[in-house]
Parts: structure tokens; sequence; C-alpha cells
């Protein structure tokens, strides 16, 4: 994108923003366009040489919060749903790391299991398609933990689900019902960690439904069989299917064959419960995914999941395993805001600056993450939709210049393709489609081309 087509794009993400002040809403829009201009380059020169003073001010205005700055994004996301059918809402939490920050010390709270780390926790609701288009977030929340909580798990029995962190999964429902109309058709998934009981039982409107990954062997409402677990492996299977399993770090690609199972379950309402945690039983759905027949040495695959939606046939469990798979859109998303936006290096010396900053490069990691995924449901968009003229015939000029194959760039994934080339993507055929890293680290260099073709158009050379 060239300037103006970055400027365009945070207005529309941003523009409607209420900070109690147009001109700050203004100056928002020019934030987020110089982060998605120079994806991972520090926030404080996004502005140009002279706009650290004024990111500074910006942020340290109270009406500038998470909330306030994702309020626009979220409308336009609702938007980017309503046009899909089904919207799957992934949620999920990771922690951000910040330890060693001296400014920041008496602000931040334990993360992960050792208790000298410091950070924030962000718990994110990111709208996806079933074919894994991402539409954007739905919510956020960022908080600290209490340092005097700290190994404090084994009371947790004893405090209502508001004064718990697992309330997170409730207000991401929340969240995401509130972004979207009612009429929207809604899917909520979550990990392991979201199989709370108080999810299930939480009031949601009939277009909504839950798909989590069971961690607990509930007990049962059923004469035959009191635990959840005994009930799955006694159900009929349903039938068998293959996939293939990708590479990930030193695991091969392999192929798994699934055995599948499912069957109705009516979970009883958890005996050490609290007051705020209705006495009902819920019905629900569970679907076991087995593998079977897998190689020497290698650990079998398994997902028992748990859904309020109703599971007839072995078609319909398949449809629900699927569903599940796009949970690790939001891997993605949280690794794209890491390691390519670099949030854990943001420089500020208070956290209420510091949390709208993670918002905003949030919605950056998104734009980032969206132009990987989105292309492989619609590949042949024309190139316009994700890149400027500008960059389409710099594009083009480098593959020519590297003498790579198909040099010419005429569809969305087309110019993803050659971002990723010059990204350091390898683009043999055993590669597979570009992942997000290659993306990223592709975009940093076409900026800089981007500018050094405009520079010597410009000198007419």
């Amino acid at each position: 994108m060239a300037e103006d087509a970055f400027v365009e794009w945070a207005g529309r993400e941003f523009g409607s923003c209420s900070l109690g002040d147009w001109r700050r809403t203004k100056r928002l829009v020019k934030i987020a366009a110089g982060l998605a201009e120079n994806v991972g380059g520090a926030v404080s020169s996004c502005c140009g040489r002279i706009g650290a003073q004024l990111i500074s001010r910006f942020f340290d205005q109270d009406e500038v919060s998470v909330d306030s700055v994702l309020q626009s994004h979220v409308a336009a996301t609702a938007k980017r749903c309503v046009e899909s059918g089904l919207v799957i809402a992934v949620q999920d939490t990771t922690f951000l790391d910040f330890t060693g920050r001296k400014d920041l010390e008496d602000e931040l709270g334990p993360i992960g299991p050792c208790s000298e780390s410091r950070g924030v926790l962000m718990h994110s609701v990111l709208g996806v398609s079933p074919g894994r288009s991402v539409f954007g977030l739905l919510g956020m929340d960022v908080w600290t933990r209490d340092p005097a909580d700290y190994g404090s798990g084994a009371k947790r029995r004893k405090r209502l689900i508001a004064d718990k962190e697992s309330r997170k999964w409730l207000d991401g429902l929340a969240k995401a019902e509130s972004a979207l109309p009612e009429s929207q058709p809604l899917l909520l998934v979550g990990d392991r960690e979201s199989d709370v009981f108080a999810l299930f039982a939480a009031p949601r409107r009939a277009t909504t439904d839950l798909l989590v990954r069971a961690n607990q062997n509930r007990a049962l409402v059923d004469s035959e069989y009191s635990r959840m677990r005994d009930a799955i492996e006694a159900a009929e299977v349903l039938g068998s299917y293959k996939v293939s399993i990708p590479r990930q770090g030193s695991r091969r690609a392999r192929e798994a064959h699934l055995e599948i199972q499912a069957r109705a379950i009516v979970v009883k309402a958890p005996l050490h419960r609290t007051p705020d945690v209705a006495d009902v039983p819920v019905t629900l759905s569970v679907v076991r995914a087995r593998e079977i027949d897998a190689p020497d040495g290698v650990e079998p695959l398994e997902w028992i999941l748990l859904t309020s939606m109703v599971v007839n046939d072995l078609a319909d469990a398949r449809r629900i395993i699927d569903f599940y798979g796009v949970r690790w859109v939001i891997e993605e998303f949280h690794r794209v805001l890491k390691s390519g936006c670099r949030v854990e290096s943001v420089q500020f010396e208070t956290l209420d600056r510091l949390k709208p900053v993670i918002a905003v490069l949030s919605v950056v990691a998104w734009r980032v993450l969206s132009l990987c995924k989105n292309v492989r449901e619609e590949p042949d968009a024309p190139a316009s939709c994700v890149c400027s003229e500008t960059e389409r015939v710099v594009m083009e000029k480098w593959m020519a210049l590297k003498k790579e194959k198909a040099p010419r760039i005429r569809t969305a994934s087309e110019f993803v393709r050659a971002v990723a080339i010059l990204g350091g993507f390898m683009a043999r055929k055993c590669d597979g489609k570009p992942g997000t890293k290659t993306l990223w680290q592709g975009l940093r260099r076409l900026e800089d081309l981007v500018k050094g073709y405009e520079l010597a158009t410009s000198m007419g050379l």
C-alpha cells in the first residue's frame, strides 16, 4: 500500500472511534496507519521524527482505552461478519511478557508458572468464517494479576465466578453477542481452559452455540453412565475418515485415521459450584475423534469436544471437528502480534498507556493475518483488494528481476505469494501455502522497495 492506502485502511478500522475530540480520532488513524505501514517498527516512530511526544500525549488521555480504540474496528468487524452467515468466535488468552521493565515493575503481575515473570494477560475474541477468513476482533480485555493472589488456585472453589479469572470466558460470550446482530448465527469456540460449567449454564441467544474441548470428566444425569468419558467410550462408532496432520517443529507431516463417536449427554451442575452458578443440568453433545493405527512411537490423537449443537450423524460430527479446527487461527494471531508486531518490545512507562497500544497493535496483527488467511478463501479476487497499484507494480518488477516463475500479478493470491517470496518463502511444491511469518517479513521489505521506487520515479530515473 502507498501511504494514502494505509491511511484509508486505518480510517475504516479506527475512524469512527469516540475519543472525546475529533483530533484524537484523527491522531489514532495516523498512528495505526504508521504501524501498519511498518509492521514491527517502534510505536514512537510511526508518525515521523516529531511524532514521539504527540503519541505519548495521545495514549496518556483518559478517553483512550482498550474499549475506546477498538470501538470502530469492532463495528467494522461486525459488518464483515454479517455477510458470512455463521460466525465462529474464537476466544483465547495469551501472556505478554514485560519481565525486566523497571518502569512498569509496580504495575505488572505474575504470568505463567514462574513467579518471577511479569507481564499482562490479554483475552481476545476473533470473528472467523468456517473457511478461516478472519473478520477481526469482536472484543478484548487486558489485565494484570495481583501478585498477592499468586498460588491461591486451591481457594478458587470458594470464589464467585465474577471474582475468578475464568469469568473471561463469559465476558467473551457477552462481547461477541453485543457486537453482532441478534439474528447472527454465532458459534463460540474455546480450548480446554474454557471447559467451565458456568459458561455452559450462562444465558445466551437462541442463535448462539458453544464448542469447547473437554477438560473435565463431568458427572452426568444418567442412570447408565455416571461420567462423560464412560458415556462417550461406550457410544456407537459413527464412522472414520483420514485427515492430513501438518508438519509442526520436529514433528513430520502425516496422515491420521480418525474414528468418530458422538452422543447426547446431560451434565450435572458441579457439587462445589458457587451461588452465582445456576443449579440446573445442561444438555450437550459430546464428540470424540480418536486416532486408530497410529505409527509406532507416535502418540495417537484424541479430541473430546463438548457442544450445544445437535449431532445426529457422522456428517454433523465432522462438521463440529472442522469448526474446532478453526481455533488454531487465534494461535497464529498471537504469534503475529508477538513476533511480527513485537508487542512485547513496546516502551511505555505506565500500564494505562500500554493497554490501548496493545489494542491498536492487535488490529495491525489482524490485518497481516487476514491478508494471509482471507486470500485462501477468495484466491481469485483482484490484487487491488489487498494492495495498491504501486505495490503491485513494484512486486511484479521485483519478481521479474529475480527471475521468479509467473512474475505477473493480477490476483490477491498472486500478490500474497510474491510478498511471501520477498520475505523468504521458498515456494516449492512441498512448501504448501505461505505462512504469516514470511508474509510480515515480506511486507517490511516491500515498503522499503515502494519508497525507493517512488523516490526514483520522482527523480525521473
